[in-house]
């Protein structure tokens, strides 16, 4: 299974990768790790590393960019190795750049997940739970959801991160929201449907890489996805 971990800057990507590659492996499985960020070194063992090959201030300096045009520049090279990015393994996780949208929003991300991704190709969206404890803040992260998978064209779980800082609870966030008044609260009403097109419908998964807590109802949510007998739920 290859498994493409996405989210804002701080949400918890790389500790995820981190983590759950370690719990993966205590369980048996054969669990590899891709550093798919040029311009940060991995907290982790990477398998393979973007980095070797492109990093994001060598492009700044070579082609006189600032940071995010050079993000964009070193995406687009990365598509040059992207089979030395393929690994066979029973779970393959990317670890992609802090800079989400920059890798969203250009052609050359999705492009990449396109030619990596296989028949059991799926994603992680994690959301911080410390910034989605307001409706407005909810309903802001659930678009942001809802975009990742239609810009990368994979089926990606909704993770909440922080768990052991936090506990949200979402049923109550969308209470809120229907009950509010005013003009920001109708258009956060009429995006409140939004969460039935992510896993959140099916189920809330929970996690805290610090504390590995959540971890097996992940890996059994990711083979649900996969599984002809369930779905989700």
């Amino acid at each position: 299974m290859r498994i493409f971990v996405l989210g804002p800057a701080g949400s918890g990507k790389s500790t995820l990768v981190k983590e759950f590659s370690k719990f993966l492996k205590d369980l048996g499985h054969d669990a590899k790790c891709v550093n798919l960020d040029p311009a940060s070194e991995p907290v982790y063992r990477a398998d393979v590393d973007i980095r070797d090959q492109v990093r994001a201030e060598e492009v700044m300096k070579r082609y006189n960019l600032g940071i995010n045009g050079a993000m964009l520049k070193a995406i687009d090279l990365m598509l040059e190795f992207s089979e030395e990015l393929k690994l066979d393994s029973d779970f393959v996780l990317y670890d992609t750049p802090g800079q989400m949208e920059i890798f969203i929003y250009s052609e050359s991300g999705p492009e990449l997940v396109c030619r990596l991704k296989d028949a059991q190709t799926c994603g992680l969206f994690l959301i911080d739970s410390g910034m989605v404890r307001t409706p407005e803040k909810f309903v802001s992260a659930v678009l942001q959801n809802v975009v990742v998978m239609l810009r990368l064209g994979i089926p990606t779980l909704s993770v909440l991160t922080k768990s052991d800082l936090w506990d949200i609870d979402i049923k109550r966030l969308l209470s809120e929201v229907k009950s509010g008044r005013g003009i920001l609260l109708e258009i956060m009403e009429k995006m409140a449907p939004l969460v039935e097109y992510t896993s959140m419908r099916y189920r809330t998964i929970k996690i805290s890489s610090v504390k590995k807590l959540g971890f097996h109802e992940l890996l059994s949510a990711l083979r649900e996805i996969f599984c002809a007998c369930g779905d989700l739920s």
